[in-house]
């Protein structure tokens, strides 16, 4: 085993074996104190810095964006719907992201104890797994508006979404914080970074819950739509040359509104895909290929974790440019133009 030490430095770079739950070992290169063997500093690591500096802007983006997209659905009445409701469970989640990233970037990733450590990655997990299972319940909801759409607000009703969210909530905050009841990796390092930290079987688990069957159900649920959104629009559009004077029936505009909608959403579980599947992919190569790929643990919990940050201040961007009655929010507040032919994917 090679070491690299200058002469008077009191820190080495070693690489060391971590024993993991007394059934494997993982090699975790690090900059450790000689004299005691921890970790003493992570700021050294370039990963490190660039995370800690892209996440600035990153999270003061966050809470912006996600608070205004909140303060849009309590303010206005047309958004208390339950679309919309779970619109703003996906916007809090979001905003936890951001509020998380406010004490990651002033910890820099070094708690002091371990328990603190995995407080603030259960709530990162924690707020991740609730925005996934909102985007989960938004894809259900506008499945249900287009397939059922004369008993949609019988189905729908305030309480089951409401009760929706709750359980939406529960399991994220079970899920999250079950490292800190004890489902962990006995051995700290001071170096708080999601890999280190969390047993290869949580991470399996948490990958499945979390990320598997949700974007499964998802994906299922919007190729579906999509495939029968053309005959949708095809038999409105007959009707409507055939009745013009109704062409502005509230059934039409009803119609229309709904296919809309199944855009806008697909376009953002489409950035759900675009930015967290490189994380999830990197996380489970790491695990299957274990020792020989160390190096990956430090990109998944900097540059990897960024971009998956990133989805929390998309999501509301995407909400802005893709729902009309966003655009005209965020129009009146700004005083800017959003034309009709910028994102027209999303409104057509």
């Amino acid at each position: 085993m090679r070491t690299s030490c200058s002469q008077g430095n009191t820190t080495c770079k070693i690489p060391i074996m971590v024993l993991e739950n007394a059934s494997g070992f993982i090699f975790e290169p690090s900059t450790f104190d000689p004299a005691t063997g921890e970790r003493v500093g992570n700021w050294d690591n370039i990963d490190e810095r660039i995370k800690h500096i892209a996440l600035i802007p990153l999270t003061i983006l966050i809470l912006i964006t996600n608070f205004i997209v909140l303060t849009f659905i309590a303010a206005n009445k047309k958004f208390h719907t339950p679309t919309y409701i779970f619109v703003a469970s996906l916007g809090i989640a979001d905003m936890f992201v951001g509020c998380v990233s406010i004490v990651t970037i002033t910890t820099r990733a070094n708690e002091p104890t371990q328990n603190l450590c995995l407080l603030r990655i259960g709530f990162t997990v924690a707020s991740v797994m609730a925005s996934m299972l909102s985007l989960t319940c938004i894809a259900i909801d506008r499945y249900i508006a287009i397939t059922k759409a004369l008993t949609y607000n019988l189905i729908m009703t305030r309480s089951r979404t409401f009760l929706c969210i709750i359980l939406s909530w529960i399991i994220s905050l079970v899920f999250g914080f079950s490292p800190l009841m004890g489902w962990n990796n006995s051995y700290y390092g001071h170096y708080c970074s999601f890999m280190y930290v969390m047993t290869t079987s949580y991470i399996v688990v948490l990958f499945i819950i979390a990320a598997v069957i949700p974007m499964s159900l998802m994906f299922f649920i919007y190729i579906t739509l999509f495939l029968n959104a053309q005959v949708h629009i095809k038999r409105i559009q007959a009707i409507e040359n055939l009745y013009a004077e109704r062409k502005n029936s509230g059934l039409f505009g009803i119609s229309k509104r709904n296919l809309r909608s199944v855009k806008t959403f697909s376009a953002v579980f489409g950035c759900v895909v675009i930015t967290w599947l490189p994380f999830m992919i990197t996380t489970v190569v790491q695990i299957i290929c274990g020792d020989s790929l160390c190096f990956l643990k430090d990109i998944v919990g900097t540059h990897l974790l960024v971009l998956g940050f990133s989805n929390s201040f998309l999501n509301p961007i995407i909400y802005a440019i893709g729902t009309k009655d966003f655009r005209s929010k965020v129009k009146h507040l700004f005083r800017i133009e959003i034309t009709p032919n910028s994102f027209s994917f999303l409104q057509n």
